[in-house]
């Protein structure tokens, strides 16, 4: 690979044929394909708006068994929970952890290219779809929509990882790309940290209007996730009204979304899956694949660390979520929060690679965190975290009922985000940023400074682009 962003025109200009889905994913093309020259019709539309999905997923060939995989743990749960310091490599310091960034590194520079997949995917699917007049045009409205959903995701996870999210007034945004990558427009500078937010906010507005209640599978976007992912972008962004747009949000899908907070958060990852009526968007992984099973059960990669036991201590979610599991280097805590089985010896089980893109949980803990940033009603924010952690079968709500004070109640919020969503979408890692720096650093020693939130700027792709300028250092 000779730097990142060519490597992005490369790959999505592959072409191929793409296998009949009605048997096994009905999302997935079996390769990257996402140019939209390509589109002549609704079915080759929908065909490389799958192909969007397929780089929302990060499906591509698992470099340890050989075939086609779903590796949205490797940047989207994993990392974040090695941020958050609840995580650690098996095998030494990979820079997350202890937050002593290396660069080069692989996870880096891969968490990069996710996000300008994503959005070069989408870019190539919107710029060829407008022009194709026998697309219905319901149809043809939704799957653009679709599109920007994906582009506005991409978008906000470059900006959360690699820009200064927290200053709506820093110059240190991301690359904002609207065209589908050529060689002539590699070379290109970032944009503020304002104009990445409202690019993200355009779109997320745009595919609200359009987006249908639910996608025809759990794995198509929809209203409701779109509204989600909004209230997760302006949480982050904090500026005035952000809270208020969020609480409102929130209870828009709380109410009307028809979605319902599963019974036994345990069975929802060990039993029922896609089914629970609490998911509202899945990555739903091949039948055939063994990628984050493998990596959680078979070689415990991840290993729990003392500060997710701490975590947990008298919390009935330490009996599930981790166990002791084989390593070559000996017995390890291991992540078990999507498997049920036996960890000493672990057998694939149905729903063990599945992962979870949004559910109805966030709404609810981004509703009550939100009302303690917005000095708002504290007993409504308690009431949304205590049916939250009765959901994970704890009964003893006495600290909820003694934070009187917005800071308090945002901490006990944080910490029930770290342990709901532990490797799951990245929550923890976002929640845990928004607490005050002295409340942060007295759970997680390893953040310095604000310069700890960002990931630096890979080193091909600042080889590659010479407009591109660096993260300001410590």
């Amino acid at each position: 690979m000779k730097y990142i962003q060519y490597r992005l025109l490369l790959l999505l200009l592959v072409a191929g044929t793409f296998i009949s889905c009605d048997k096994q994913l009905n999302v997935y093309p079996t390769n990257k394909l996402v140019d939209g020259n390509v589109i002549i019709d609704l079915k080759s539309a929908e065909t490389v708006l799958n192909g969007v999905y397929y780089a929302f997923a990060y499906a591509g060939m698992d470099n340890l068994t050989g075939i086609e995989s779903v590796r949205w743990a490797t940047v989207n749960e994993i990392m974040p929970s090695e941020l958050a310091g609840t995580l650690a490599y098996a095998y030494g310091q990979d820079g997350f952890m202890n937050m002593a960034y290396r660069n080069p590194n692989n996870i880096l520079s891969s968490k990069w290219e996710y996000g300008y997949d994503i959005v070069n995917a989408a870019n190539g699917f919107l710029k060829n779809v407008v022009p194709v007049k026998n697309i219905p045009e319901e149809r043809k409205k939704q799957m653009i929509a679709e599109a920007k959903f994906l582009r506005a995701f991409g978008n906000a996870d470059l900006l959360f990882y690699f820009g200064q999210y927290y200053d709506i007034n820093s110059k240190y945004g991301i690359i904002l790309r609207n065209e589908f990558v050529s060689a002539e427009q590699i070379r290109m500078a970032r944009s503020s940290v304002a104009a990445s937010y409202n690019a993200i906010l355009k779109d997320l507005d745009e595919a609200i209007a359009d987006l249908p209640p639910r996608g025809s599978k759990i794995h198509y976007t929809n209203l409701w996730a779109a509204k989600m992912l909004k209230a997760r972008v302006l949480i982050n962004r904090g500026a005035a009204g952000d809270y208020e747009q969020v609480i409102n949000l929130t209870e828009d899908i709380i109410l009307n979304g028809n979605f319902k907070l599963e019974q036994n958060l345990k069975d929802l990852f060990h039993v029922k899956g896609f089914s629970s009526e609490e998911v509202m968007l899945a990555v739903q992984p091949f039948p055939t694949e063994r990628h984050k099973f493998y990596l959680n059960n078979s070689s415990v990669d991840f290993y729990v660390t003392p500060a997710l036991k701490d975590l947990l201590t008298d919390d009935p979610r330490k009996d599930w979520m981790y166990k002791d599991a084989k390593n070559i280097n000996g017995i390890l805590p291991s992540i078990t929060k999507y498997y049920s089985g036996n960890a000493m010896l672990p057998v694939k089980t149905p729903v063990v690679c599945n992962s979870y893109a949004f559910r109805l949980t966030e709404a609810y803990l981004t509703q009550a965190e939100a009302i303690t940033l917005a000095k708002g009603d504290l007993a409504k924010a308690k009431l949304r975290l205590t049916d939250v952690m009765k959901r994970a079968g704890l009964t003893d709500f006495s600290n909820v009922d003694k934070a009187n004070t917005p800071e308090a109640l945002q901490f006990l919020i944080v910490q029930e985000v770290r342990k709901n969503f532990l490797q799951e979408s990245g929550l923890d890692w976002f929640a845990m940023r928004r607490l005050p720096m002295a409340t942060l650093q007295s759970i997680r020693p390893a953040v310095k400074s604000r310069f700890s939130f960002i990931l630096p700027i890979p080193m091909a792709e600042m080889s590659a682009n010479g407009l591109m300028e660096p993260n300001p250092a410590e």
